[in-house]
């Protein structure tokens, strides 16, 4: 009977760090060395496409084609965002106006470092 318990709470101990360790070995394209990042920065050298794409919200963007384009075909890629979300709405906080701009920034800061877009922003207010 100690052994099955001591087994149950192995297994317990086991998924509940699991997402942790899972999410800690994340690392963002743009940090990639050795023979991947070598690969990445040569294909960047031999495309001069830039590709532009304008949002209304900092959540309108569309990552994946971003990422395909910026890491798979090599082409610079730029978000301009005409505002930074400070209007939204916030379900999962208590952040409202420029709190939850600055909030929203930082996200789109931190996607882009897995998918290689230049952020801009305009001076709009949402």
């Amino acid at each position: 009977m100690i052994w099955r318990f001591c087994v149950l709470v192995l297994y317990v101990w086991w998924f509940a760090l699991s997402p942790v360790y899972a999410q800690m070995q994340v690392r963002p394209v743009a940090g990639q060395e050795g023979h991947v990042g070598l690969g990445l920065l040569l294909r960047k050298l031999e495309t001069v496409g830039t590709f532009m794409m304008a949002t209304a919200h900092p959540d309108d963007e569309n990552n994946a084609l971003l990422a395909l384009l910026s890491h798979g075909e090599g082409i610079r890629t730029s978000l301009v965002s005409a505002t930074r979300g400070d209007g939204g709405q916030n379900e999962i906080g208590a952040e409202l106006f420029d709190a939850l701009a600055v909030l929203r920034t930082e996200e789109l800061l931190a996607a882009h470092r897995f998918d290689g877009a230049e952020q801009y922003f305009t001076r709009a207010v949402d």
